[in-house]
């Protein structure tokens, strides 16, 4: 889950629901991308959807769990399950996603219990799909491939971490710099930047047009229930729809 604090609420996005921008994202690349790809990034946090039905409170902040703070045990858990149920649907993708979710794991973490483990059995996953997949040039297309999935999720990230409109002195540190996926287009990486409430102007401009996309934003009063149970079903909250145009 993703949370955005403001004066009276919480805001919360699942991250399922930033992964379909992103897949959105990749549907209006300014090349076409192949439809396991786009699957892939589509579906590359679908092992969030069973742990954002609730929100719930991490004790030590006074805050909901957002998907950096979430225990990290049935967030492996849920990694691997994630991935499962992406490759019943397409090897390529879940390989993307098993390199993905691999990617989050680097140096002192990695002696966290059970992340080695983790990574092992992703590492025997992967060796074992790209026997199966028929790909030439296999290691080049992967590679930007997964830059593709990573730059459509961090341009996703930017788009929910960030309140709307915010000036860019304001806005969440990892992309404030830009992004750091380079492309033929963009060999310094993409920059984003708002310029109203609804617009993020990108440079170099990575789409054919602008495109315009929708998500839901559930609300959770600071005053609420949350502090009373630790838990809150996330679909008994209000919500309401934000609307941006990259341009």
């Amino acid at each position: 889950m993703i949370i955005r604090q403001k004066e009276k609420q919480i805001e919360c996005i699942k991250q399922h629901d930033h992964a379909h921008i992103s897949g959105e994202i990749a549907t209006h690349w300014r090349e076409v991308v192949d439809p396991d790809v786009v699957f892939g990034i589509y579906e590359h946090d679908r092992a969030w959807i069973p742990l954002d039905e609730v929100v719930e409170k991490d004790a030590d902040q006074d805050m909901p769990y957002d998907f950096i703070s979430y225990p990290l045990t049935p967030k492996l858990t849920a990694y691997t399950n994630g991935v499962d149920e992406v490759q019943e649907q397409s090897a390529y993708a879940a390989l993307l996603c098993s390199k993905h979710y691999c990617s989050f794991f680097t140096g002192s973490i990695t002696s966290e219990p059970g992340v080695q483990t983790f990574l092992d059995q992703e590492q025997q996953r992967q060796e074992s799909l790209l026997k199966k997949i028929d790909l030439k040039s296999t290691s080049k297309k992967l590679a930007e491939h997964f830059k593709l999935l990573q730059f459509c999720d961090d341009l996703s990230l930017y788009i929910c971490m960030n309140q709307p409109g915010i000036p860019k002195s304001e806005e969440v540190s990892w992309f404030k710099d830009g992004f750091t996926q380079p492309f033929s287009f963009a060999p310094s990486g993409i920059k984003a930047e708002w310029i109203n409430e609804t617009d993020i102007k990108l440079e170099p401009f990575p789409f054919k047009e602008p495109i315009t996309i929708s998500f839901p934003v559930y609300e959770l009063p600071i005053t609420g229930n949350l502090k009373l149970n630790g838990k809150l079903e996330l679909e008994k909250l209000s919500t309401y729809t934000q609307t941006v145009v990259l341009r």
